[in-house]
C-alpha cells in the first residue's frame, strides 16, 4: 500500500543525517508499528534554555531479557526504515531503552500512521493497518506480541511446566478486539476477558486480556506468525527441546539450559519427579 504522505518538515538534524521516510506500507513497517504500540512512545519537549523542541521516539524493555532484542533487532530495523542510528542503553535498574530524536519521524508516526503522542491509554489500531492486507495485519500482531505479549508454560496436570500459553494485555479494548479478529481468521482459538480490574499505584485500572493456549494453537502461531524476540524464542526452544520450560527464568539461564551447562531439572528441586 502506498502511503498518502503530506509534506513532512525535516529539521536541520534530519537533513544532516539523511533521515528517510517510508513511502509505502510494508511488513517491516507494520511490524515496527506493532512494536511501537506495544512498547513505544512519542514525546515532544521544549527546552527551558531555548526555543528548541526535542522530538523523542523511545522504546522500553527488560534490561536482561530484551537487551539483545533491542540491540540486534529493533535498532537495525529503525536504521533500515529511517536511516537513523539509535541509542540503546540502560534506562534504570530494570529496563533497556532505545531512543532517537527526529522531527520528521515523529510527525510521520503521529500524523501519517496515527500513533498518539504522550499517553497511549486509549491506543487504537491505526486505520492504515486495519485497511491493509492480511500479511500486514500479521506483521503488526507479531511486533505487538514481541514487545507487549508473553509466552509462558503452565503445569496444569503435571509437575513440569509443559502447557503453552501466549497472552496479551492492554487497556485498549479495540486493540484486543482487533487481535481476536486476526486470530479467528488464522483458526487460532483464543479466550478473551474484558474489563479486568487492576490495582496500580492506588488506582483502579481496567485491562483487557487475550490468551492463546495449547500446543495445537502454538504450532499454528509459530507457522503463521512466529516470534522475533529472543526473550520469547528461548522459552519456545527450551520447551521444544525438553517438553517443558521452567518459569521465572531469564534469557541467560535459558541459554545455559539449551547448551547443557545447567540441568533443567534443578529448577524443580531434588524432590520433584518428571511429570
Amino acid at each position: 500500500m502506498k502511503l498518502d504522505i503530506p509534506k513532512i518538515d525535516f529539521n536541520k538534524s534530519d537533513i544532516n543525517r539523511k533521515v528517510t521516510i517510508p513511502t509505502k506500507m510494508t511488513q517491516k513497517l507494520a511490524y515496527f508499528i506493532g512494536v511501537h504500540v506495544g512498547d513505544g512512545c512519542l514525546n515532544a519537549y521544549k527546552r527551558k534554555t531555548c526555543n528548541t523542541i526535542d522530538y523523542n521516539v523511545e522504546y522500553y524493555g527488560h534490561e536482561i531479557d530484551e537487551a539483545e532484542f533491542h540491540k540486534d533487532y529493533i535498532a537495525p530495523l529503525i536504521k533500515d526504515l529511517f536511516n537513523i542510528k539509535v541509542w540503546v542503553y540502560a534506562g534504570n535498574k530494570t529496563t533497556i531503552r532505545t531512543s532517537f530524536r527526529s522531527k520528521a519521524v515523529f510527525y510521520f508516526l503521529n500524523r501519517v500512521i496515527g500513533l498518539p503522542a504522550g499517553s497511549k491509554r486509549d491506543m487504537n489500531v491505526p486505520s492504515l493497518i486495519k485497511s491493509s492486507n492480511f500479511r500486514i495485519k500479521k506483521a503488526f500482531l507479531k511486533g505487538l506480541t514481541d514487545t507487549d505479549g508473553c509466552i509462558s508454560f503452565k503445569k496444569r496436570y503435571k509437575r513440569r511446566n509443559y502447557y503453552p500459553s501466549i497472552g496479551i494485555n492492554s487497556q485498549s479494548k479495540s486493540l484486543i478486539i482487533f487481535v481476536k479478529f486476526i486470530l479467528d481468521n488464522l483458526k487460532i482459538n483464543s479466550c478473551v476477558c474484558y474489563n479486568l480490574r487492576n490495582y496500580r499505584n492506588g488506582k483502579i485500572n481496567f485491562e483487557h486480556q487475550i490468551d492463546i493456549s495449547g500446543r495445537k494453537n502454538l504450532d499454528i502461531w509459530m507457522d503463521k506468525i512466529g516470534f522475533s524476540s529472543s526473550k520469547h524464542l528461548t522459552k519456545y526452544d527450551v520447551w521444544k527441546k525438553f517438553g517443558f520450560c521452567p518459569p521465572n527464568t531469564n534469557i541467560i539461564e535459558r541459554r545455559k539450559i539449551l547448551k547443557g551447562v545447567v540441568d533443567i531439572n534443578s529448577y524443580y528441586g531434588p524432590v520433584a519427579q518428571p511429570g
